[in-house]
C-alpha cells in the first residue's frame, strides 16, 4: 500500500474535515476552563481557524502537483 499519496483532497472532504473539526470544538470547548478566559478562548479559537486554513491551502497545494 502507497502511504505517499499525492492525490489532493476533493473539496466535499476538506468540508466533512472542517465539519468535524467545527464538531469536535463545540464537544469539547463551550463551557470548558478555556472558555472561562477571553484571552484563552481567542487563543484557542483562532488556532482551529488556522487549523482549518491550513487544511484547504494543503489541499489546494497538493491539487496544484
Amino acid at each position: 500500500m502507497d502511504t505517499d499519496d499525492d492525490t489532493p483532497l476533493p473539496s466535499s472532504a476538506v468540508r466533512a474535515i472542517e465539519q468535524l473539526i467545527e464538531r469536535w470544538w463545540a464537544e469539547h470547548f463551550p463551557g470548558s476552563p478555556v472558555s472561562q478566559v477571553t484571552q484563552a478562548w481567542n487563543h484557542a479559537f483562532a488556532a482551529k481557524e488556522d487549523l482549518k486554513r491550513l487544511l484547504a491551502d494543503f489541499s489546494s497545494e497538493t491539487a496544484n502537483r
